[in-house]
């Protein structure tokens, strides 16, 4: 009795499972879209789902209704798996801004100017040791300029209470 009741219940969760998966894998990306910190500002953030191994990730960022803030920039920061990117790169990124990596951080300090939105690209190149899923944390955080800081200080800034988005990409060994 206890098999069966098992069985079944494997059954049911295996039922919902794999058609979620395939309805996961079909998508060309994912878009993940949350609240900035600081109310009213919207980022957005689109990954791809799979890649080969030793290929790359883009992540393509989507800011709007940055009239709303009250602050003088924006914060965008990746957290990348330690040791596995070979490469890492923004493709674009808006005027008046700061990018850069270090630390297993991709980060992107943009000034508010009179837009309502800008969007950025950052592209990261896996080792091709590294397969498996690929888990990369994004943060984004409204700030307000000091003098005497660094673009490194604002990124410090960021908490974990500024996550945003947390992307899953597999990474297939062929």
């Amino acid at each position: 009795m206890i098999t069966s009741l098992a069985l079944a219940a494997g059954a049911l969760v295996g039922y919902s499972g794999p058609a979620a998966a395939a309805t996961r894998r079909a998508a060309p990306g994912q878009a993940v879209r949350a609240a900035a910190p600081a109310a009213g500002a919207y980022v957005g953030v689109r990954y791809p789902t799979a890649i080969r191994r030793g290929g790359f990730i883009t992540y393509d960022y989507r800011v709007k209704h940055l009239r709303r803030l009250e602050s003088d920039a924006v914060v965008i920061v990746a957290f990348l798996p330690r040791n596995t990117p070979s490469k890492v790169r923004f493709l674009s990124k808006p005027a008046h801004s700061s990018c850069g990596y270090y630390s297993s951080r991709a980060y992107c300090v943009v000034r508010l100017t009179g837009a309502d939105g800008f969007s950025a690209r950052l592209r990261v190149w896996v080792k091709y040791k590294y397969a498996g899923r690929y888990r990369t944390d994004h943060y984004a955080r409204a700030v307000n300029f000091e003098s005497g800081l660094s673009t490194r200080d604002y990124v410090e800034e960021v908490t974990r209470g500024d996550l945003m988005a947390r992307s899953r990409t597999t990474i297939y060994r062929r």
